[in-house]
């Protein structure tokens, strides 16, 4: 027992014995004086003198401080950090001099939330104490900063302490100064200079640039940057406390105003990156970070408005540090491409973001080294020499850019007179032309219509009777138009009831709605509707609408019409209020749509929705302009909905005067345009079978159907047609019948003219088919074009029937000479030399071919079937390719093969007659013998 009690004892006093020596070393330390000599200059910074204590209680009294152990301070500066924490600061004076000194304690930072001076008296039995909070009182609201400071005075030979606690959630970077009261004045002098020139700098950068951005450099990227210096001078501003006391005089409200400014050193010139630097051109993530930054700005800003704590407001600075090194890798790594950003604008930036990050990064703990601190605002100033060096050339530059812009803009509505010039022109010279066309079509509708008359049989007569009628459709349109431009059309209203005469115009539509089996719905009120309307004008807008709507609608689809009548109040200032009605309609169909990028310029002049050479539906393009400038006639209005496959939506509204009765002298309305009709006919003349070798075929490949009887009824008594409407059937059927000639329009929809020669003329089963392409292009280029693609012959419309006839002969005949050619060339073992410039696909299929027999040659079971199958054709194909290559059936073509090895084997003399029969396939040698003769005159033991 008594020894564990020997160790308590001397454990017990080697404890007091450290803690008292702890405390004499602290005391011996932290109670060292600053003593102030009789030639002590002024003014002498403290910061590396004094003594610190950081309460993490934050509630701490001055007594209880006093007994706590500070710590001495390593660096002649002091950097607190962001925290709710209290910081105590320590130290004493002591003035050896025999002068009393009248001082002043300088805290040198100007945004410490509150500081609260206490100062130990003359007497020593207390403290004198003095709060302060960010300067914002009117009679300091001044352009320069302001330090909080406490007056000190010492009499000779006394010493006082001095402790400052420091209540701020924002990070210090500070310093402590005593001066005394002429060279604190001096001192304020020479920062007032100093601030009051950079303050001055910075309130005329700012005017400047904002006057040139709005009245004189009106460029989007000068612009911007105007607006980035707009936030870096008001960032700057709520730096150093000089904005927020001219917004408020509560230091709490300010010290967050002064967070909000500086936390958007960075924003403008993010902003200066994605509107006015081509972004574009760097990866998309480049942007999508810059919003972000952004974002994170104005979240961080809004919440230590909200709730001003201190993790808020590092990450402000944290986010001030990381976007400004971003942006400044982003503008060096960038500083030489000129289609990024202008070296005007980035190397002013550049100077304003290293200021800006070496500014703000001792606060974030990362790099704790003084000069940072100075340099940052030696960039800071640099940041204006550079830019008013760089202002004269980007005045220059936007002079320069503002002369070519004129320039352009001159050219441009040069240009526009010219297409404007030329536009009427073309309207001028359609117009004379259709004046010229009257006379002459007169002279052909007056002469068809007596034959229809006689001859109500002739479908050619009903087809020219329909082509005439679009034609002189064509030309009152090109007429209207003309006098559209001229300003000689007016308005013809008369009275009438415009319900019944909708009706009319869209009944009348129901026949070719039925021909083309498309489902045609319409709703009209079917009372009366009495008004003052220009008739004419209402039908050629309606049967226009109309017949597009069923042009571009197919088979089996839809075509909805609704019309409606509401009353529309108007407000003339010339007349008093007056009520009149609304004539809505609506017209849809069901059908093609039209393309989003097509849609604005459908209303422009001999505009063509699709002007390839596969457009499915033919038009002129004066149509839907002549409906919109007749709808402006009439003071109505017209939009357009329209998606691809689903159809389009024209919207009409035309504004009427109504009437309550008609007059006496009112005329029934009749209609004075009937719908074009469409005439389908795709029968297709043709009967294929083997006992009809000899027949020759001809497939017509061609949109109009109109023309596709035309050309049929030409050759129908000739050959076998086959008749289809557009070049992806043409194709089908090509390949499977395999024809003898082919005719085919050039634009067509689905497969135009030219890629379905393309195809037929690289597939080894159609190769040899001549092609006649029928075109209304006449240029010389274009029918090289044609030739280019393969076409074997090219006939411009309008085309001659004897003409067309002549050239489909001359190229049978042509197929004919080859035939005999490869009939000679084909069917010898030892094939005589014709020079040709290039192997073609008929030599390579008649290779093929043979090769085929050679591997089925003493096989007698060999059949047409197992030939098409090796050749990977259809009996039908191979036969009609053999047919139209070599003049022979299939049968002919393996028999004299057959034959002529025969031949070759008998000339060599080492096999009989019944082997050699047998070897090439015969199983009769009496039938071997007669066929053999049949071909060489000779009998094959006469061969030998």
């Amino acid at each position: 027992m008594i020894f564990p009690k020997m160790i308590a004892t001397k454990f017990l006093n080697t404890v007091f014995f450290v803690r008292l020596l702890f405390l004499v070393i602290t005391t011996t330390s932290f109670s060292q004086e600053i003593i102030l000599k009789k030639d002590q200059k002024f003014p002498l910074d403290l910061s590396g003198l004094v003594s610190i204590y950081r309460d993490s209680t934050a509630s701490l009294t001055l007594n209880a401080v006093q007994k706590k152990a500070f710590v001495k301070s390593k660096k002649n500066y002091l950097n607190l950090p962001f925290t709710n924490h209290v910081h105590w600061v320590k130290f004493k004076l002591k003035n050896n001099s025999s002068q009393t000194h009248d001082l002043l304690l300088v805290w040198a930072n100007m945004l410490a939330e509150q500081l609260d001076f206490y100062v130990q008296n003359d007497a020593k039995n207390g403290f004198n104490h003095k709060i302060q909070k960010i300067i914002t009182s009117k009679t300091e609201r001044k352009l320069i900063y302001e330090f909080p400071k406490i007056r000190i005075v010492l009499h000779p030979n006394q010493t006082k302490a001095v402790y400052i606690k420091v209540s701020s959630k924002r990070g210090q970077f500070a310093s402590i100064r005593l001066f005394t009261k002429d060279t604190y004045y001096a001192s304020r002098l020479e920062s007032a200079a100093n601030q009051g020139l950079l303050n001055g700098f910075m309130i005329f950068r700012l005017i400047l640039i904002l006057m040139l951005g709005f009245w004189v450099i009106k460029e989007r990227s000068f612009r911007l940057y105007s607006l980035n210096i707009f936030f870096r001078s008001f960032a700057y501003w709520g730096y150093t406390n000089v904005a927020a006391p001219f917004l408020t005089d509560n230091p709490d409200m300010a010290a967050k105003i002064d967070f909000l400014l500086y936390s958007t050193f960075s924003v403008g010139v993010g902003f200066f990156l994605l509107f006015a630097a081509d972004i574009k051109k760097l990866p998309k993530w480049n942007a999508n970070l810059i919003k972000f930054s952004l974002s994170i700005s104005v979240l961080l800003g809004v919440l230590s408005f909200l709730d001003y704590q201190w993790y808020w407001l590092k990450a402000g600075i944290f986010n001030i540090v990381l976007s400004s090194v971003y942006f400044l890798i982003l503008i060096v790594s960038n500083l030489f491409n000129k289609t990024f950003i202008d070296k005007f604008y980035a190397i002013p930036i550049v100077f304003g973001l290293v200021g800006t990050t070496l500014l703000f990064l001792p606060l974030t703990g990362l790099l704790d080294y003084l000069p940072l601190y100075a340099f940052s605002y030696f960039l800071f100033s640099c940041e204006f020499f550079v830019f008013i060096f760089f202002l004269g050339r980007i005045i220059k530059n936007s002079e320069k850019k503002k002369r070519f812009s004129e320039q352009q803009l001159q050219l441009k509505q040069l240009q526009n007179n010219q297409l404007k010039e030329l536009d009427d022109l073309k309207t001028r010279f359609f117009t004379n032309i259709s004046h010229e066309f009257r006379t002459p079509l007169t002279l052909l509708v007056g002469p068809v219509d007596d034959l229809q008359k006689k001859y109500p049989n002739e479908s050619i007569l009903k087809i020219m009777q329909r082509n005439l009628s679009r034609l002189q459709n064509l030309i009152n349109q090109i007429l209207e138009i003309s006098k559209l431009e001229a300003g000689e059309m007016r308005l013809q209203k008369e009275e009438a009831d415009i319900a019944q005469f909708l009706i009319q115009i869209v009944a009348s539509f129901e026949s070719l709605a039925q021909d083309k089996g498309i489902v045609f719905n319409y709703s009209i009120p079917q009372k009366a509707v009495f008004g003052h309307f220009d008739l004419d004008k209402i039908e050629k807008i309606m049967t226009n609408l109309l017949s597009n709507a069923f042009k571009f609608t197919p088979r089996n689809g839809r075509v909805v019409v609704k019309i409606d009548f509401e009353d529309l109040h108007t407000q003339n200032n010339k007349k008093p209020s007056k009520t009149t009605q609304l004539l809505q309609i609506n017209i849809q169909d069901f059908g093609i749509g039209i393309a989003p990028e097509r849609l604005p310029y459908i209303f422009n002049r001999f505009y063509q929705i699709d002007d390839s050479n596969q457009r499915l539906h033919e038009g002129s393009g004066i149509g839907l302009a002549l409906v919109k400038e007749l709808i402006a006639i009439l003071e109505g209005t017209i939009t357009v909905e329209s998606k691809l496959d689903q159809g389009t939506k024209f919207t009409l509204n035309l504004p009427y005067e109504p009437l309550n009765l008609l007059s006496e002298n009112a005329k029934l309305p009749i209609l004075k345009l009937k719908p074009e009709v469409v005439f389908e006919e795709n029968n297709s003349r043709f009967e294929d079978s083997e006992n009809n070798e000899n027949a020759q075929i001809m497939l017509i490949v061609e949109d109009n159907p109109d023309l596709r009887f035309y050309i049929a009824s030409i050759f129908e008594n000739q050959y076998q047609l086959l008749i289809v409407a557009d070049g992806e059937e043409g194709l089908a059927k090509a390949i499977e019948f395999v024809p003898d000639i082919v005719i085919s329009d050039l634009m067509m929809p689905k497969l135009d003219g030219l890629s379905l020669c393309t195809k037929l003329k690289n597939d080894e089963r159609t190769s040899h088919i001549p092609v006649i392409m029928l075109t209304a292009k006449a240029s010389i280029d274009d029918k090289l074009v044609g030739l280019q693609q393969g076409a074997d012959d090219y006939l411009s419309k309008p085309f001659n029937r004897e003409e067309l006839n002549l050239r489909v002969s001359n190229l049978i005949q042509q197929r004919q000479s080859l035939r005999e050619k490869y009939t000679r060339q084909t069917i010898a073992i030892e094939p005589e030399i014709v020079v040709m410039p290039e192997t073609t696909l008929e030599d390579l299929f008649i290779e093929k071919a043979q090769t085929v027999i050679n591997n089925y040659l003493s096989q007698s079971e060999f059949d047409a079937a197992t030939f098409a199958s090796e050749m990977q054709l259809s009996p039908v194909q191979l036969r009609r390719k053999l047919k139209a290559i070599t003049n022979q059936t299939g049968t002919e073509f393996v028999r004299n093969y057959r034959l002529e090895k025969a031949s070759e084997m008998l000339k060599k003399g080492d096999k009989t007659v019944s082997q050699v029969a047998y070897e090439v396939g015969f199983e009769s040698l009496p039938y071997f013998s007669k066929v053999f003769q049949e071909k060489f005159g000779k009998t094959a033991s006469e061969w030998r």
